[in-house]
C-alpha cells in the first residue's frame, strides 16, 4: 500500500511539472527507476496509467506514448547487459537516448499524419530532456524509501 502511495505521489509530481515544463517527460525517469526495483506487477500498472495519461495529454496521434515507454525499456534492457543499470552514468546515457529517440520518433510521427514541425522547438525539447532525465531519476532514486527497495544496493 505504502509503494502505490509514494507512486501515485510521484506521478502527481510528473504530471505537475510537465504542466511548467511542456514537451518534457517527468514519469520516464520513474520508470527507469521502477525498471531498476524489477517488479513487474508494479511495471506493468506504471506503465498502463502512464500511457493512458501521457496519451491524453500529448498531442500527437495514438502510438507515440507507447513507441516512447518501449523504446525507454528496450534501452534498458539491452543497456543493462553494457552497464551498472542502476548508476548514475546509466541515468545520463538514457536521457541521451532518450532525447534522440524524442526526435526521431516525433520527426516520423508527424511526417505520418503530415504535420509539418519546427525543428529549433523540437531540439530545445529534446535538449530538455535530455539533460533533466538524469536529475530526475536522481531525485526520485534518492526520494524512493529503502524498506521499498527490492534488494541492497552495492557499497
Amino acid at each position: 500500500m505504502y509503494r502505490a502511495f509514494w507512486w501515485l505521489c510521484y506521478t502527481l509530481a510528473g504530471i505537475w511539472l510537465q504542466e511548467y515544463v511542456p514537451g518534457v517527460d517527468f514519469l520516464a525517469p520513474g520508470l527507469l527507476l521502477a525498471l531498476q526495483e524489477e517488479r513487474p506487477g508494479a511495471i506493468a500498472w506504471l506503465v498502463v496509467v502512464w500511457l493512458v495519461l501521457q496519451e491524453g495529454l500529448g498531442g500527437l496521434a495514438f502510438g507515440f506514448g507507447p513507441a516512447w515507454y518501449g523504446g525507454l525499456i528496450l534501452f534498458f534492457q539491452v543497456g543493462r547487459w553494457l552497464f551498472d543499470q542502476k548508476s548514475f552514468l546509466f541515468a545520463c546515457l538514457t536521457g541521451l537516448v532518450l532525447g534522440c529517440w524524442m526526435v526521431g520518433l516525433t520527426l516520423a510521427l508527424a511526417g505520418l499524419e503530415e504535420i509539418h514541425l519546427f525543428v529549433e522547438p523540437l531540439m530545445g525539447r529534446a535538449l530538455l530532456q535530455t539533460l533533466l532525465f538524469p536529475a530526475v531519476w536522481w531525485l526520485a532514486d534518492t526520494w524512493y524509501p529503502q524498506r521499498l527497495r527490492s534488494h541492497e544496493r552495492p557499497a
